[in-house]
């Protein structure tokens, strides 16, 4: 039972061109997909803006902001509503586009067989676990360039 302290409850998350590993703790919500209302001069990993529980919230691809091409079919999508990691932070929420439904997990320092540094911003390492491979997303970073181009927009 000791070994399971030890563990954080995450989620598994399908993207279209990559698999997502964030603690369970990180997400609000995942909701069905809802088109976002694109705005003018953004960056391609921005996506628009969707409402969810009375409030206007930015939505990304993960993909995008890897430089991977952003999915153009929202078949089987969702709308992962991630927590924000900044208190004070004029973002309180903002969306991910996932591929599907996430997976529960327990991990911890002994769950990965390999864990490799990524270099990538946005993305702090990717995780193998048996054949399946997960990145871990920076969160301060996405939500510190969520800020910055609302703030540029504004």
């Amino acid at each position: 039972m000791e070994g399971t302290r030890d563990k954080v409850r995450s989620l598994w998350v399908p993207l279209r061109e990559m698999n997502l590993l964030l603690p369970n703790v990180a997400v609000a919500e995942i909701g069905s997909y809802r088109a976002p209302e694109a705005r003018a001069d953004m960056p391609e990993w921005f996506l628009g803006m969707v409402k969810w529980r009375e409030k206007t919230i930015p939505v990304i691809s993960l993909e995008a902001v890897c430089g991977l091409n952003v999915p153009s079919n929202p078949v089987f999508s969702r709308l992962m509503i991630v927590n924000s990691v900044s208190p004070g932070s004029p973002i309180e929420h903002y969306a991910v586009v996932t591929a599907g439904l996430p997976g529960l997990i327990r991990f911890g320092d002994d769950t990965a067989d390999e864990v490799v540094e990524y270099e990538n911003d946005g993305l702090k390492c990717i995780v193998r676990i048996g054949q399946e491979e997960a990145v871990i997303p920076d969160l301060e970073y996405l939500q510190g360039l969520l800020e910055q181009q609302l703030d540029n927009a504004a």
